[in-house]
């Protein structure tokens, strides 16, 4: 790890999608950085067993919640704000991948589950946490977890790239109307050796020609969202980062 000991030592940060892929493990790291974290995911019992792997499991707190039903998350989050004291942070991860062609009956059901999650579900926690109510610290970062896909979807990723780059177009107008108090970028992965991509079916020879460093792993994404939410990143808002392996260079 890059980062110092204890870097965020008195930090606490929700991190959303949290029960497994990049949010759980962000979540253990920024835990084993000194940082206290509130781990929200569907599965009750994938975030207990991220709870017992935590280096301070004392400062993991975990709670289940499906993000799909998105009407009142901003209030809930504001409340969960007044009771943790404000935040430093947040890192909005919670999504999913349903490969899926327009042809299809189903398209138009598909394209609201994965909007609902990715998109409206993050947006709303968002929407709570930036509430001048939920008194976040001065200076809190928020990174949102979007995909390459944004900017390349692919064949039956209309639906899950066109979620991706509703966070892309909305964080940069989000960064305009928080700063400068807080700060905002998205992290645009390739595709990553997650749950959620070994759920579905992708051709293997896909990635060995579309990635000169190989598929990626949580490992290489987690460095990135630490130093975003680091003071070390104070003059840096309404971005994109690409993590791909090289894949945008071909």
């Amino acid at each position: 790890m890059i980062f110092k000991e204890n870097i965020f030592h008195d930090y606490i940060f929700l991190v959303t999608g949290a029960s497994s892929g990049i949010g759980a493990h962000v979540a253990l790291t920024l835990n084993k950085l000194g940082a206290k974290i509130i781990a929200i995911g569907r599965d009750e019992n994938k975030l207990l067993a991220q709870k017992e792997q935590a280096k301070n499991s004392d400062d993991f707190i975990t709670i289940s919640k499906d993000l799909s039903n998105f009407e009142n998350l901003d209030k809930w989050t504001l409340e969960l704000a007044k009771e943790y004291g404000g935040f430093n942070g947040a890192v909005l991860a919670a999504g999913i991948v349903k490969p899926l062609g327009i042809n299809s009956l189903y398209y138009i059901h598909n394209a609201k589950e994965i909007f609902n999650i990715n998109y409206f579900g993050n947006l709303q926690i968002l929407k709570g946490l930036i509430d001048r109510r939920a008194k976040c610290k001065e200076d809190a970062s928020f990174v949102w977890i979007s995909s390459t896909a944004s900017k390349n979807p692919g064949k039956g990723l209309s639906s899950y790239g066109a979620s991706k780059a509703a966070i892309d177009t909305t964080i940069k107008s989000i960064a305009l109307e928080i700063a400068p108090k807080y700060r905002i970028n998205s992290i645009l992965p390739g595709f990553v050796n997650t749950p959620m991509i070994q759920n579905e079916i992708f051709d293997n020879s896909f990635f060995t020609r579309s990635y000169p460093l190989g598929i990626g792993n949580v490992e290489n994404i987690s460095p990135l969202i630490c130093f975003l939410l680091s003071s070390g990143s104070s003059w840096i808002t309404g971005q994109e980062f690409i993590i791909d392996g090289g894949g945008e260079s071909l």
